[in-house]
């Protein structure tokens, strides 16, 4: 597996150059972006993830175009964003059921299976009824992450992940 960029460059309405000409092979593995505040860290996480468009540059994951083809890239990506937002009065069920549609799982028992697996891993079994707006702060991380896995991603993007690990 390999992540390809090269030649991206994203600059925002407001002349704020975040990512100017980068070129980066990533292999299996983990691999870590470090920087101060302002960098844009972010701002390239945002753009693999295919949540906004880069100005200009390619971005390849495996066979998949991901400029080109975002759809295919969200059926194998898992995305963790700096602050997660939640719909506040939907339980977390119904929620990872519309998330996990949004990622492609058509079929309603694949959508549950992956939903069962990823509520019992996140220990969140327990409160798949409740409304998500009511967990407390590490219950909501751990949705997240249950969000993250519904897939079973084959590349996995955590911005700001040590306040996840804490």
């Amino acid at each position: 597996m390999q992540l390809q960029i090269s030649n991206l460059n994203k600059t925002y309405p407001n002349g704020v150059k975040a990512i100017h000409n980068l070129n980066l092979t990533i292999q299996k593995g983990m691999f870590g972006l470090l920087g101060p505040n302002g960098a844009g860290k972010s701002s390239l996480m945002r753009t693999i993830a295919t949540l906004q468009e880069a100005d200009t540059g390619h971005i390849q994951f495996n066979e998949i175009d991901v400029v080109q083809d975002k759809v295919s890239l969200r059926k194998v990506l898992g995305y963790l964003p700096q602050e997660f937002g939640v719909y506040p009065r939907i339980s977390a069920e119904r929620l990872l059921d519309y998330l996990a549609q949004l990622k492609g799982v058509a079929s309603k028992k694949d959508r549950q299976k992956l939903i069962d697996r990823c509520l019992e891993i996140t220990n969140l079994k327990d409160v798949r009824k409740k409304h998500v707006s009511g967990y407390s702060g590490g219950m909501k991380q751990r949705f997240g992450i249950a969000q993250l896995l519904l897939n079973h991603p084959k590349l996995i993007i955590v911005d700001e992940p040590q306040q996840f690990l804490m």
